[in-house]
């Protein structure tokens, strides 16, 4: 964004002042999620229902529409993250954050997948997330990994399935 042949992203901001607000953001990522989407815009929160969605802690925070290329909108977004992976923002997309380029991807496939297994689930039922007691319980073992792994990033199994089927030349679907 700051140099190299391309033009800056026309929502800028949602870019910069996310990087200015999270110092432990190593990547940044603005998408729009269809599924996501459509489940905040009818007033729905996406929450942690499985495995790979714990790390959105009580919920992801949905913001009201927003739009990147007003540094105040780039700034709102900023500042509604806060603590969280992620932010919906309402009829518009997500801006999705992680410590690397591989954390910030497979969060936004992530939030996707929820989004979509919350859709799957409120047709036969009702949507529990995880209780607090739990998401605390896998914050700490998270920690205490980290802590062995030392300043080494992870390597995900499913990073590596992603990029051996693009060396492969498959098309692939995070379903």
């Amino acid at each position: 964004m700051i140099s190299g042949r391309r033009d800056p992203p026309e929502e800028i901001f949602f870019y910069t002042c996310m990087y200015k607000a999270k110092k432990d953001a190593g990547a940044v990522i603005h998408c729009h999620p269809p599924v996501a989407v459509s489940l905040v815009a009818t007033g729905k929160t996406i929450v942690p229902i499985h495995q790979h969605s714990i790390k959105f802690g009580k919920g992801i925070p949905t913001s009201p529409w927003l739009y990147g290329t007003w540094q105040e909108d780039g700034e709102k977004a900023a500042k509604m993250i806060a603590n969280n992976c992620a932010l919906m923002i309402k009829g518009h997309g997500a801006n999705v954050t992680g410590k690397t380029i591989q954390e910030a991807c497979l969060n936004t496939v992530h939030l996707e997948r929820t989004a979509k297994m919350i859709l799957w689930a409120q047709s036969v039922g009702k949507v529990s997330p995880f209780p607090a007691a739990v998401v605390k319980k896998y914050e700490r073992v998270e920690a205490e990994r980290v802590t062995r792994r030392g300043s080494r990033p992870p390597r995900s199994p499913e990073w590596n399935y992603y990029e051996w089927m693009i060396k492969r030349g498959e098309r692939w679907n995070t379903w």
